[in-house]
């Protein structure tokens, strides 16, 4: 059997391939997001070059943090994660992701920690019977809620996500019907296949998703121009916090599994 058949191989190929970067280069710390200026501005910021293909990252190895834009999807999501497991001294892996916020206390620009996520997807299924819940490691919400709280001197919201494949949800009036009954704080298309595929596979992985659109109240669908508002107002905090939040995971060296 060719060495590329094995599971491992063909991982490490993978990622290979989709970012346009050696497997060697991959740092211990992994941030995930949706957006090429999430990585953009991490490049700024570090001052390290981006690797591009299908997906695009970059690798601090002063900061042992590289970070990947893999796209958009739940099958992406499954792709990237099952990816990642397969990397000799991977410690954690952190999303920065995007979410339409459904509880009538938030706005525009919060930040959610997730506590858990509706498996309204298909990709999960793969990896975790249907009746096992998609969790966030508890370790990494509770370093990130610490950092919120030191860093911004707030708590962060939190409650439990619906992730769906259904990309028009917001014109289906039953659909709606029944994420409020669910009382779903937030809504989006991946954050339940990164838990499920994470807990499946032994990879420690959170979320810190921020508020980009509001779809239930007038007014509230995300547009084109309402995105770039919200990319120029929100990414370099979103980001920067996720940076700190895996700073302060390595600086207390602690099992986070």
């Amino acid at each position: 059997m060719s060495s590329l058949l094995r599971p491992d191989n063909y991982a490490r190929h993978t990622l290979e391939r989709y970012t346009g970067s050696p497997v060697t280069e991959f740092c211990s710390h992994i941030l995930i997001c949706n957006f090429h200026r999430y990585i953009r501005y991490f490049s700024t910021l570090t001052g390290k070059q981006i690797f591009s293909n299908n997906w695009s990252v970059v690798h601090d190895h002063d900061a042992d943090i590289s970070m990947i834009n893999y796209g958009v999807g739940s099958p992406q999501a499954g792709i990237v994660m099952h990816c990642l497991s397969f990397l000799d001294e991977l410690k954690c892996v952190l999303m920065l992701g995007m979410c339409g916020g459904i509880d009538d206390t938030l706005e525009i620009g919060d930040l959610i920690l997730p506590t858990a996520s509706i498996r309204d997807e298909g990709t999960s299924a793969h990896y975790l019977p249907k009746d096992v819940p998609a969790l966030p490691t508890f370790g990494m919400n509770r370093i990130a809620e610490e950092v919120m709280q030191k860093e911004f001197n707030t708590v962060p919201k939190s409650g439990i996500m619906h992730t769906t494949d259904y990309r028009m949800w917001e014109f289906d009036k039953e659909f709606i019907d029944y994420i409020l009954k669910h009382r779903i704080i937030a809504i989006d298309m991946e954050i339940a296949t990164l838990f499920s595929v994470g807990y499946a596979l032994n990879v420690p992985t959170g979320a810190l998703m921020l508020v980009s659109d509001l779809p239930l109240k007038k007014g509230g669908i995300k547009s084109k121009d309402s995105a770039q508002d919200i990319f120029q107002t929100y990414t370099e905090r979103h980001l920067e916090t996720g940076i700190k939040i895996v700073e302060e995971i390595q600086k207390q060296n602690c099992p986070i599994r």
